[in-house]
């Protein structure tokens, strides 16, 4: 069991949970990201971290004053820290299984380098802002995330963060319907309107299809 923190208090959670976060100031991102990296680096597990770089020297700067050493578990692959988006899109763009097969990459290459699981938070805000994700290429991939994830029990812990004050309502919404655990303010709550992911895909797959074509 893997303990996630926030606002000082614990929940214990199982590897293969898929969690989201809403956050409105940047500190928080950080006070959620920190202690799963830092409790992570301490259990010997794969810590994968993607944030803008303002976000990557705050974790540092926190891992060392829990006097971790930052240097050495970077140089031994154990903590990665991505500041470049670029790394996630494809050919500069958002597409959501591209994204996914990154994350799987990421399982299989750390069980080949002998860590037993994998904590991995993405700021979402970032890498999806600026208008470079729709609304359904990101719940594409929240519910084909959760689906690999949650049902397929993967050795992970992903925390996706959203800025919810960047969101449509709507949107909000619909990403707590596909999340088992979410992480709003200093609260974790457990989820009680989840709802199966593999079906909620096929639901944003009819849903395209019923969508008018454009006429050439």
């Amino acid at each position: 069991m893997i303990e996630l923190e926030v606002g000082g208090k614990r929940e214990k959670i199982r590897p293969g949970l898929h969690i989201c976060q809403f956050y409105n100031q940047a500190a928080e991102i950080i006070h959620t990201a920190a202690p799963l990296m830092r409790d992570g680096l301490r259990a010997q597990d794969k810590c994968f971290f993607a944030a803008p770089p303002a976000r990557l020297d705050e974790v540092r700067k926190a891992l060392r004053a829990a006097h971790l050493d930052v240097d050495e578990a970077t140089a031994s692959g154990q903590l990665v820290l991505v500041g470049e988006r670029d790394e996630l899109l494809k050919d500069g763009r958002f597409d959501p299984y591209h994204l996914l097969a990154t994350h799987q990459a990421l399982i299989a290459r750390s069980l080949a380098e002998g860590w037993q699981t994998v904590r991995a938070v993405i700021d979402m805000g970032w890498l999806a802002g600026d208008n470079i994700a729709t609304a359904e290429q990101i719940l594409k991939y929240e519910a084909a995330a959760d689906a690999v994830f949650t049902f397929q029990s993967r050795p992970i812990v992903a925390l996706l963060q959203y800025n919810y004050s960047e969101l449509p309502g709507e949107l909000v919404v619909e990403l707590l319907k596909i999340h088992p655990i979410a992480v709003v303010g200093k609260f974790i709550k457990r989820n009680p309107y989840y709802v199966d992911a593999e079906e909620y895909m096929v639901k944003i797959i009819r849903r395209g299809q019923r969508r008018p074509r454009q006429q050439p």
